[in-house]
């Protein structure tokens, strides 16, 4: 068997070490340039690899696992699937080889998805073994190299991955919610839900499909579901949270993950998150100066995320929206910044998609060159009992690797404001 490995990202740097391990023969295409340490594991391991270019080369290819990055509309994938090849993503192609049968759990959504599959993880590991797998944790391929054998695979999974898998069928699904994103990747909403509902395509009765019961996307579509239908509910007080985790967002994460601990018959009770770690970038609290409360949300690269962390403030909030957008209304977003926010601090490429809404609405906002121009000039006017909040609505590929550099960011110019405040040098 050949094997095409269109893009060499993370999954599918695991994907080859796999094959490798099982004497198959592999073909890489990277449109972009490679690492060194890339090519001398190209070049030790006698993988015949392209970089700049995907060339039809790939075509010669039994299947084609593609990295989620490559756009779905790419000219060798439209190729590929005219001549019938089999197209697949590393996350879903691999699963045929789980063969002790650990229960799989996969998780999706427009936002709090990493969060959610997060907790759930936490969670089963108190009574079982389980292990974080997909976009978060480690890929399906490197868990089968290192021999791990949990009971439990708890996977968060993309519309992009979806989009391609051809067949997948995990013991419980979830669907966290669904609002606009990723309209840069797919080019219209149904074409980003119909990707989303794959998650419980291939499900039947024996299965679980977990959803949110107010999100009317996921309401709608609930007569193509063939699993048990089991919705999520907020059933607990805000409060009853630990506090360290104690958000709006967060209650839905946890009624969801809730659900699916019920499901799987495992015990779950709110002190099981006293320990639990928070993901970085999301709702982070970085520090507060001369009464100024700073956090950092990068991870909120759409509307819908920014939005759901709006929840969390009363009024007195100044605002950094930052990155490129991706084909979004802003109305809503736009609407509920009116009322919460005394201050918009734009940056990046963004800004020319949602001033018109800021504009119409007459918002005080101001558009600086980079991250750092903007938080420094508000610190100047911020005033005592004011949030602070990167909340970009767009991703960050204008000026960042990836949100988690651009929160870092953040986080290092919040503390050279508080090395400040305290009278030390900034370096």
């Amino acid at each position: 068997m050949r094997y095409g490995l269109l893009g060499f990202g993370l999954s599918n740097r695991y994907a080859a070490k796999f094959l490798k391990s099982k004497g198959d023969e592999i073909f890489v295409s990277e449109s972009g340039k490679l690492s060194d340490e890339d090519k001398d594991f190209l070049n030790e391991n006698e993988i015949e690899y392209e970089e700049g270019i995907n060339s039809e080369k790939i075509l010669d290819c039994d299947v084609i696992l593609t990295s989620p990055s490559v756009p779905y509309d790419h000219p060798i994938l439209v190729k590929a699937q005219s001549l019938g090849k089999h197209i697949d993503t590393e996350i879903t192609y691999f699963m045929k080889y789980l063969d002790w049968g650990p229960k799989v759990i996969a998780v999706t959504g427009s936002v709090g998805k990493s969060t959610t599959v997060s907790m759930i993880n936490h969670l089963i590991s108190k009574t079982a073994t389980s292990q974080l797998s997909g976009n978060i944790g480690i890929p399906i391929a490197q868990v089968l190299l290192e021999g791990k054998k949990p009971e439990y695979i708890v996977i968060e999974i993309s519309s992009f991955q979806l989009y391609w898998t051809p067949f997948f069928k995990p013991n419980v699904s979830v669907i966290t919610n669904i609002y606009p994103n990723h309209l840069d990747w797919h080019p219209n909403m149904e074409h980003y839900i119909d990707a989303k509902f794959k998650i419980a395509k291939f499900q039947d009765n024996e299965d679980h499909f977990i959803y949110n019961p107010k999100d009317m996307e996921v309401f709608k579509r609930l007569s193509l579901v063939r699993a048990k239908r089991i919705p999520f509910t907020v059933d607990f007080k805000i409060e009853d949270v630990p506090f360290h985790i104690r958000t709006k967002q967060n209650t839905e994460n946890i009624a969801a993950a809730k659900t699916v601990l019920k499901v799987l018959g495992l015990p779950f009770s709110m002190d099981m998150l006293n320990d639990f770690v928070p993901l970085p970038h999301r709702m982070e609290y970085c520090g507060t100066i001369n009464g100024v409360n700073y956090y950092n949300d990068s991870k909120a690269t759409n509307a819908a995320a920014v939005l759901k962390a709006l929840e969390n403030f009363e009024s007195n909030l100044v605002l950094i929206i930052a990155g490129k957008g991706k084909n979004e209304d802003y109305t809503q977003l736009a609407d509920a910044i009116k009322k919460k926010c005394r201050y918009v601090a734009i940056v990046g490429p963004i800004a020319d998609a949602i001033e018109p809404y800021l504009k119409e609405r007459v918002i005080n906002y101001k558009r600086y060159k980079d991250l750092e121009e903007a938080t420094y000039d508000i610190a100047k006017i911020a005033q005592p009992g004011d949030n602070v909040l990167l909340g970009p609505a767009g991703s960050s590929y204008d000026a960042y690797k990836n949100f988690e550099e651009r929160g870092d960011h953040f986080k290092r110019l919040v503390n050279e404001l508080l090395k400040r405040e305290s009278g030390e040098a900034v370096k």
